[in-house]
């Protein structure tokens, strides 16, 4: 539900097939070998071949260009994902046992939810209170560490509106896994009036939702 997730996933997938496409060949060598030459087979052993040219170079030269492939593809994913654009919307994240703090540059915060744009790149500065904590938002494919006592960033522009989890992937203590939240993805100008109205839903409350409120408050 991000701009990374195509990048991500199609990465991710190239590697899974190279790894299972190297391990048949190799497996398939194994066992195919091993039958042949198995003991007491009629195998021809009279001339052994202790080296091939053709053969050494295929396996050191495709190998090597695939890997450098792989290298220069994920670099350049890493580098897209960790340089923001300027024009980017800040939004301040504060990690904390065990929850997660949020401002937006009007000032409205909110605990355990994000509120973001679509189709706008969204830049969050994150620290942590305490100990290390991470912020992931599985369906964005982003991920970073929030440390005590430095800075870090993560941005992401979300392509579908929505709502998505929101994790600590760092085990930062005894009550980690309760330490989640939802990422609410809105088209832009929905989350414009949002902002303006104070982090309040301009949509008109049903009776079910206005209920909750009343019993909330009471």
């Amino acid at each position: 539900a991000s701009s990374f997730a195509d990048q991500h996933d199609a990465l991710f997938y190239t590697l899974c097939i190279l790894t299972l496409l190297f391990t048949t060949i190799v497996g398939f060598g194994v066992i195919f070998f091993t039958i042949k030459y198995r003991k007491g087979s009629p195998a021809d052993r009279s001339r052994p071949i202790y080296e091939d040219l053709r053969l050494e170079l295929s396996w050191t030269i495709i190998p090597l260009i695939l890997g450098l492939f792989i290298f220069y593809w994920g670099a350049s994913v890493f580098v897209t994902m960790r340089v923001p654009p300027k024009d980017a919307q800040e939004i301040y994240v504060i990690g904390k046992q065990w929850m997660w703090h949020v401002q937006h540059p009007n000032g409205v915060r909110e605990n355990n939810t994000l509120h973001v744009p679509v189709g706008k790149p969204v830049k969050l500065i994150m620290i942590s209170q305490d100990v290390i904590h991470a912020f992931y938002i599985p369906a964005f494919r982003v991920q970073m560490h929030v440390v005590p006592g430095r800075y870090t960033t993560l941005w992401f522009n979300a392509t579908q509106p929505g709502k998505y989890h929101l994790f600590c992937s760092m085990y930062c203590g005894t009550q980690h896994s309760e330490m989640g939240g939802t990422v609410v993805a809105m088209p832009a100008k929905e989350y414009a009036e949002w902002i303006a109205n104070g982090g309040q839903s301009t949509k008109p409350m049903t009776m079910e939702q206005s209920g909750q409120k009343l019993f909330t408050s009471l």
